[in-house]
């Protein structure tokens, strides 16, 4: 059976009353793009169950407690399991420099971190998702700012434009779908407010090739 290398990007910290994640200098890097408010997807090694013995366990009661009938492992989030991985959903309350403060884990000190990810509504809350994903053109998406604009690229069905969602919008961690009508109307929406802007920022934005 082929191994995997994991190597861990820094460790979990209980402090007095605060939980941080002590980000390793070789790592600080990848904490850029990241701000306090952030909802993140945290993947943690737990380090104290990585045993062959525990390795082997593939049911348990769920809470550790006997009264519970046994349940294979896949369908729990108990920390025995072939590869004791732990993953949570916490919130950023801040950050200095390669610190995230966060909320309160049961993860014990010391824990090491095996990767962080940003969380999106769209991909970790599925049962709120209005287009599948084999149906979005992700290569076809833009950043502007903190705002992600991902577009439909499946072919063209038989709707009505207020029937066919036609933009993904993402701000952090919340999603919401427009249709196309509603693309449309926010199209409109923005060219009115360019038409807005000081005649000078609108001459700059020319000289920059970012005037419509």
């Amino acid at each position: 059976m082929e191994k995997f290398n994991l190597i861990p990007v820094g460790v979990v910290r209980h402090l007095e009353e605060e939980t941080f994640l002590e980000i390793y200098p070789e790592f600080a890097d990848a904490i850029g793009g990241l701000n306090e408010g952030d909802w993140i997807k945290l993947i943690l090694w737990f380090h104290e169950s990585d045993n062959p013995e525990r390795r082997k366990i593939l049911k348990v009661h769920p809470y550790n407690n006997p009264e519970n009938p046994l349940r294979g492992v896949f369908a729990t989030r108990s920390p025995v399991r072939p590869n004791p991985l732990a993953l949570y959903t916490v919130q950023i309350h801040r950050i200095e420099g390669n610190t995230l403060f966060i909320d309160w884990i049961d993860a014990h000190d010391g824990t090491p971190i095996v990767d962080i990810k940003i969380f999106v509504e769209r991909l970790d809350c599925p049962i709120q998702r209005e287009v599948d994903e084999k149906e979005v053109d992700i290569w076809g998406a833009r950043q502007i700012g903190e705002i992600n604009l991902i577009p439909r690229g499946d072919e063209l069905e038989e709707v009505k434009p207020e029937e066919y969602t036609a933009l993904i919008v993402e701000l952090g961690e919340k999603t919401t779908y427009l249709n196309a009508a509603e693309l449309v109307e926010l199209i409109n929406a923005l060219n009115e407010i360019y038409e807005e802007l000081p005649v000078e920022i609108k001459d700059k934005l020319k000289g920059l090739g970012k005037s419509l």
